[in-house]
């Protein structure tokens, strides 16, 4: 398998080169595209701030505890603007009740120290119940052809990262545990379904740029 370093030098490209996806004719793109372009910044900053972190204190488990609920509630606000003229608030209420989650979790549960693993699984079943509402609305919605919908391919590319990645937390618990020899196997998958998301992100976001993302 590959080195840690050259993995994470590969990771942080392709976010990179999704970012780059995104600000391509940014002006012309609608507000949930821009709100996903500011995630992919987010979490460009927060990957190097960790690394940062793991240098400077050996422990980089708190940049996540504060990037996940964050992460949430950007996601619900992307979920509330795909179809802005409705001015539904459900995902930032839910994001927001999340976060609140989150800092009880920190503080009862798992400190600062620890890996976040209950709020990352519950962030996860939130954020696929999220995308498959708004999946369901949008092949109701016979005025929306999918096929040239940004935003139905986006939904797709967070449905498949969210329930994998929401497995691979669950054998994480698993195999942390257990200390088996698989555990290196899992990382790898992790990492391998995470450079898959944010190419068909980025993908998307180029290919279907401009007004192409918003529903006409």
């Amino acid at each position: 398998m590959m080195e840690p370093n050259i993995r994470f030098v590969i990771y942080l490209s392709v976010v990179f080169l999704a970012i780059l996806g995104g600000i391509y004719k940014l002006k012309g793109k609608d507000q949930a595209s821009k709100i996903l372009v500011l995630l992919l910044c987010l979490t460009l900053l927060t990957e190097f701030t960790a690394y940062w972190a793991a240098i400077k204190f050996r422990n980089n488990m708190f940049v996540y505890h504060f990037f996940a609920p964050i992460q949430l509630i950007v996601l619900g606000i992307y979920f509330d603007n795909i179809d802005a003229h409705k001015k539904r608030r459900i995902g930032f209420f839910i994001g927001t009740l999340g976060a609140i989650i989150a800092i009880v979790n920190t503080i009862y549960f798992q400190p600062l120290k620890m890996l976040n693993s209950n709020f990352l699984l519950f962030e996860g079943l939130i954020i696929m119940g999220l995308a498959l509402y708004s999946f369901q609305h949008i092949l109701t919605n016979e005025k929306i052809d999918i096929y040239k919908y940004g935003h139905f391919w986006i939904i797709v590319i967070l449905i498949f990262f969210w329930s994998v990645t929401y497995t691979i937390w669950a054998l994480y618990s698993v195999v942390g545990l257990k200390k088996l020899f698989v555990m290196p196997i899992v990382t790898h998958l992790l990492w391998s379904v995470n450079i898959v998301t944010y190419l068909a992100i980025g993908f998307v976001l180029l290919y279907f740029s401009g007004k192409r993302l918003a529903n006409e």
